[in-house]
């Protein structure tokens, strides 16, 4: 959804933590909304938002036992995961706290993007989408060379409001404020980074992957200012708080991995994604553009 308002950490220093576009304006909901009914005419969205009916998940992609293995990943810790996933294991369902997690998946099971936004290049959008797609295991998302044929559009909007843009579920597509970018003092690799961090991020809420940083909202890092590693959660680099492990790049982790197995079980076309994660270990590695995966090693 959304990165939070910029805000400062140690003396002067500006940071991003996550904040959300709601339905139709700017508001406090921090995770993908339920599917909403949406007018016939969509500028920047022609795949309705969608969740399943009552959020219940293709239970046939997945035993119990591997349902199980995947949400005890999920589950986390206090500023990691998000406790509400634990519900596909105990009712089956794909929900954020009792309500539906919906997704801008189209029928064919790919995410398709097209990018019309300056400040996010379309070479950025490709490395994202390389991203998740090494996450997967497969392909998930595609950047589309015309408007007509995605699922939905990322673009730049103007805002008076400190927020640097998100997922709107509600015809805007991915928006982003590139006036309200106020990130200074850090090396041009770490800037990189950090927008591609936030791309990735947005693009995982298009998949209907919620916010991982802990508690059943998974928002607990972000309201207690901690930063983490986990780029579905308050990810930083190079400012006070910012995990160190981040000045190598945006890695995916495990919790990525099986949240975005849990999310496929939802789509219109329901996928086996991401599997690899029951039996090993691979980390996902973003840097100054480029898209790396490997073993993860201890």
């Amino acid at each position: 959804m959304m990165w939070k308002r910029l805000i400062q950490w140690g003396l002067a220093a500006a940071a991003l933590a996550l904040v959300v576009l709601g339905m139709t304006q700017l508001n406090v909901r921090e995770n993908p909304q339920p599917a909403v009914k949406q007018s016939a005419k969509q500028d920047y969205q022609r795949t309705a938002t969608y969740s399943p009916a009552g959020g219940r998940i293709d239970r046939h992609l997945y035993s119990q036992k591997q349902l199980r293995a995947l949400t005890a990943i999920t589950h986390g810790n206090q500023y990691r995961g998000n406790t509400s996933l634990d519900a596909v294991t105990t009712r089956h369902v794909y929900q954020l706290d009792g309500r539906n997690l919906a997704n801008i998946v189209g029928a064919d099971g790919v995410l398709q993007l097209y990018n019309e936004s300056h400040f996010m290049t379309t070479r950025m959008v490709k490395d994202a989408a390389a991203f998740w797609n090494q996450v997967a295991g497969t392909t998930v998302v595609e950047v589309v060379s015309r408007p007509d044929r995605s699922d939905e559009i990322i673009h730049d909007g103007k805002s008076s409001r400190s927020v640097l843009g998100g997922q709107t579920y509600n015809g805007r597509g991915i928006l982003f404020y590139p006036g309200n970018w106020r990130i200074q003092n850090l090396s041009q690799r770490n800037q990189q980074n950090w927008k591609e961090a936030a791309l990735i991020h947005e693009i995982g809420h298009a998949f209907g992957i919620p916010h991982l940083g802990g508690g059943p909202l998974g928002t607990n890092a972000s309201k207690a200012g901690v930063q983490t590693v986990e780029l579905m959660a308050a990810w930083s680099v190079g400012r006070v708080g910012s995990p160190p492990e981040n000045e190598q790049g945006v890695k995916s982790t495990s919790m990525d991995a099986a949240t975005l197995a849990l999310a496929g079980l939802s789509w219109q076309r329901s996928r086996r994604l991401a599997g690899w994660v029951l039996n090993s270990n691979r980390v996902v590695l973003y840097d100054n553009g480029r898209v790396t995966t490997t073993p993860k090693t201890n």
